[in-house]
């Protein structure tokens, strides 16, 4: 059985990661609003609906990621059955957060170790509320990029929430951390 281990934060700022997540949604030709499943598979991932009532099953908004040969990896995102189509969205692009951000850091310190990491992590673990706000801020700029989404928010907040299929929470965090609101 291999090792398991958390996420490991980058400690890098929310612009850095910011720019960083804008440059993997580029070099994967992912825009605005585009489905991300096909992002996930691409990457050797794939996505399980989890059943919340079921305490045998990986918790829902989680992900599991395996390292296989030549730096290569494999990955399951656990979502849950009762969230919005845009709240999945979001919860995808979290974990995507950590495969990019967090993973590569678990790999040098644990070269054969899986990581698990989840949304419902204690709150006097600092370290890992530290990787949850990195994976945040990666979905966030992923999803959104800043260009687009100032353009956009600025003629209508409605007109953003349907165009990079966020819900209006998201799209007001966003909005709020880019100083737009």
């Amino acid at each position: 059985m291999m090792e398991k281990q958390k996420p490991i934060p980058t400690h890098a700022g929310k612009q850095q990661i910011s720019k960083f997540a804008e440059g993997i949604a580029d070099r994967l030709q992912f825009r605005p609003g585009d489905s991300l499943e096909p992002i996930v598979i691409r990457l050797g991932g794939k996505i399980d609906y989890a059943d919340l009532s079921d305490p045998s099953e990986q918790p829902p908004e989680s992900i599991v990621v395996k390292p296989l040969s030549e730096g290569r990896v494999e990955f399951t995102i656990y979502i849950p059955t009762t969230t919005t189509p845009q709240r999945d969205r979001f919860t995808i692009a979290h974990e995507l957060g950590h495969v990019f951000l967090h993973f590569p850091m678990v790999q040098r310190s644990h070269p054969r170790a899986e990581m698990h990491a989840t949304r419902w992590v204690d709150t006097t673990d600092k370290v890992q509320q530290r990787a949850e706000w990195e994976a945040n801020w990666f979905a966030a700029a992923f999803l959104m990029p800043e260009i687009q989404f100032r353009e956009v928010w600025e003629r209508s907040s409605r007109e953003a929430v349907r165009l990079f299929r966020v819900s209006e929470q998201a799209a007001s965090i966003r909005a709020q951390s880019l100083g737009l609101s």
